[in-house]
């Protein structure tokens, strides 16, 4: 229970996050490079243009080409008072070893850096106002749970703590797209990472549930924030396009569901 404690302890009045996006040259992989619409929708989300306080990594996988991140430039040049960092591999990495590159990333970070740490996919689209509804669902209803995720493709249940609030089995978990959790937890993850199962959204999932016994669900938002392109970009086995899972609640882009007026 102290662990738990020390990782929902009540936060400082100014919250500041970090956004963690993973990405790969898909051309490379054979597929279509959408991370460029990822950032449009972002931008029209008014994710630049929040009084939210946060940065961004962005875990590069080891491509040969990385033109295709050439776009980013245009965003820093637009909005020079954002940090978006990049961070470059020298040899190719997949999904899972760029995976853990990050989690060793934020168990390094020092104590109190960021508040919350959003782990997100590169082929996303977000609601109106995205940071401040993410913000208004971490203040009231989020930091109450493990970790949280405003991407749904799960079953989650109505919650009597609020019409807007669900609860899901952990068990039940999967997809990064928007995965929200305290950065203390990546030095749980780290341990277990690669002796867990599964794609790393799995891996995570069980690590907690090894770590976090006591915690078998979470909180998360009746509808999601957050949903995925799924444009079939991503390669499986055989040369197989897999157009992924998808949430059925998603919101919409032209949305505002209004979470930062929440109490």
């Amino acid at each position: 229970m102290e662990k738990m404690s020390q990782l929902v302890k009540v936060n400082p009045p100014r919250w500041k996050y970090l956004l963690c996006l993973l990405c790969v040259n898909r051309q490379e992989k054979g597929c279509q490079n959408i991370i460029r619409y990822t950032f449009q929708s972002l931008e029209n989300g008014g994710l630049f243009k929040t009084n939210i306080d946060w940065e961004m990594n962005i875990y590069e996988s080891g491509s040969t080409d990385l033109s295709y991140l050439d776009f980013l430039q245009e965003y820093r040049e637009k909005y020079p008072h954002v940090k978006i960092e990049l961070k470059t591999n020298p040899f190719p990495l997949d999904g899972f070893t760029n995976t853990h590159r990050m989690f060793m990333d934020l168990s390094q970070l020092e104590q109190n850096r960021y508040d919350y740490v959003l782990w997100m996919d590169d082929d996303i689209v977000v609601c109106k106002k995205f940071m401040e509804n993410m913000h208004g669902w971490m203040r009231t209803f989020g930091k109450k749970s493990l970790f949280t995720s405003l991407y749904v493709c799960y079953p989650s249940f109505p919650s009597k703590i609020s019409p807007q609030v669900h609860w899901a089995n952990i068990y039940n978990y999967y997809g990064s797209c928007c995965t929200i959790f305290k950065p203390q937890l990546a030095q749980y993850v780290i341990q277990h990472f690669f002796s867990e199962v599964g794609k790393p959204d799995s891996k995570f999932r069980r690590c907690m549930e090894h770590f976090f016994p006591q915690h078998t669900t979470i909180l998360v938002p009746r509808v999601s924030l957050v949903q995925h392109m799924n444009m079939g970009s991503v390669i499986h086995a055989n040369n197989k396009q897999y157009k992924g899972h998808r949430s059925h609640n998603f919101v919409g882009v032209n949305q505002d569901p209004k979470f930062y007026l929440m109490k």
